[in-house]
This record gives C-alpha cells, structure tokens and sequence, in this order.
C-alpha cells in the first residue's frame, strides 16, 4: 500500500477516503500516533491522487475565504472625515489660531491627567509633533478606519476609536512617569488595528477550517503592530501598545455580537456626530 495522505486531524483523512469510496477506489486508512494515514495499492496510486486532487480544487473553490457580509454604511465617509480632522488641527495647531498655544494645553502631561484633566486623553489624538507624523496616521489610519467602518458603520466606528484611544492614552498614563508627555493620534490609529482585528477573529469572519485562516487577523494584527508601532526615541511605543490593546478588548467583546448589528446611514451619521462633539467638548475643557 501506498501512503497518499496524512494528517494529525483524522476528520481530512476520513473526508478524503469518502471521495475514494464513492469512486470505488481500494483504500485503507491507518490511525497512528502520529496521525492518520490514507492509502491506497501501488496501481490505484495515480487515479487516487488525481481524484483528490480535483476534489481539493472545487472544495478549495466552494469554500471562501471571508464570510461575505455587506459593507455597513459611512465607511468612506469616516476615512475622509479622519484624514479632514487631522489636518485641520494640525494647520490649527502650528498657526497658533485664536493666539492659542494648542500643543501645551492639548498634549498628554502624565502630571496634568493624574491630577484631574482626564480630557487631555482625548485632545492628545488631535496633535502632532510635525508633518510626517500626521501624514503616516492620516494614511495608515485612514485604511484602519476604513476597514473597521465597512464592519460596524462609520459612526460606530469613530465612537469606538476615540472611546479606544482615550483609554490607550489613560493606560499609558497609569505606567509612565510624572514627567512624561505625549501627542498623537498614533494611539487611535493602534486601536483601529486592534478593534478590527478582534472584530474579525472572535466575529468568525474568516474561514474557520485550519488554525492559520482562523487566526490571520490576529496575527497579521501584530505583526503590524511591531512593525509600524516601533521607532527612534520619540516613538511613544507603550502609547501604541496600550492603544492596541484598548481596542483589543473591546473590539473582541463586540465581536462576539457581530451578527446581531443592525444599523441605518441616519444612525451612523449621528454617531459621528456624537464623536466630533465629544472631541470639541474635551477642546472646551482644556480651553477653559
């Protein structure tokens, strides 16, 4: 007898010796400790192996790889609306508008959130230390948000990454020291990663037949992470840590409940108004 197959996972062998037995193909199946074994005698080699291999092709063909979802409505929208916001702060921001210095009394002070300005977690995400810094959270933020949006809508979306970001900002807070500061939407931007990839692991989007489809999200989720999260010694690297893992949690406790979303285009338009305003409330009490 000839081995044609093997596997640790005894369900592929017993599938494959079906396709056989329907094609009266001699077979026999061997359950070892180190798996299960399917074969077949040396003349039927060559027909067992072009039957699997057809039945692989059309079942590989049956099967997609992502669970087609519709896309929920306001995703561009929240793309254009992040890139817009981000811009518009940081010509804000090195004008010095209204004679505003926007950078000090916007920027994460450790000493200043300790001592009661919790609002400075949500007008950090709105500053940035020079161009480029906004230009990279501008593009990869945008593809982030955008993704997310096409899952959950626009408006939920952007609640969910300011919610996240904020409280990536408040985590960082509670393990740096007295004197450190911090600026960025970088925060959020990691939380988008970790809510999209908690949304799409835990929310079964995914082909859920092998250990590596199932855990794609995850893993390219932090390869992402450690490969845009790092950099020279102005990285905040514990910030983008702690916003991946804000909205990581929350994003997986959601996605649990993914197939029960229902939303309309009003609904998201309102929560992204929601958090626009929730943005200007925190510019409010930092002004004040």
């Amino acid at each position: 007898m000839i081995t044609i197959f093997r596997s640790i996972r005894d369900q592929e062998a017993i599938d494959r010796a079906l396709v056989l037995l329907s094609m009266g193909i001699e077979h026999e199946i061997d359950q070892g400790m180190f798996g299960t074994r399917l074969a077949v005698p040396a003349h039927a080699e060559a027909q067992a192996r072009e039957q699997l291999r057809l039945w692989e092709r059309e079942n590989n063909r049956s099967r997609p790889l992502a669970t087609h979802v519709p896309a929920q409505p306001g995703a561009r929208a929240a793309a254009l609306a992040w890139s817009a916001l981000l811009l518009f702060a940081y010509g804000v921001q090195v004008r010095y508008a209204l004679d505003i210095d926007w950078l000090t009394a916007g920027r994460v002070d450790v000493a200043a959130v300790r001592a009661g300005e919790w609002w400075r977690a949500v007008t950090a995400l709105t500053l940035h230390a020079d161009i480029a810094h906004v230009l990279v959270n501008v593009g990869f933020g945008a593809v982030f948000v955008g993704l997310l949006a096409r899952e959950t809508g626009g408006g939920l979306a952007a609640c969910l990454i300011l919610l996240c970001g904020a409280v990536g900002n408040l985590m960082n807070v509670a393990l740096q020291r007295a004197a450190h500061t911090s600026i960025g939407a970088s925060t959020a931007v990691f939380a988008a990663l970790g809510l999209l990839a908690a949304w799409l692991w835990l929310g079964r989007r995914l082909d859920q037949t092998g250990w590596a489809r199932r855990s794609a999200p995850l893993v390219g989720a932090i390869i992402l992470l450690g490969w845009l999260g790092t950099g020279d010694e102005r990285t905040d690297i514990v910030a983008h840590l702690t916003g991946f893992v804000a909205g990581f949690v929350v994003g997986a406790v959601l996605g649990r409940r993914a197939g029960r979303l229902h939303t309309s285009a009003r609904r998201e338009a309102g929560m992204g108004a929601g958090a626009l305003a929730a943005i200007a409330v925190a510019w409010w009490f930092a002004l004040g």
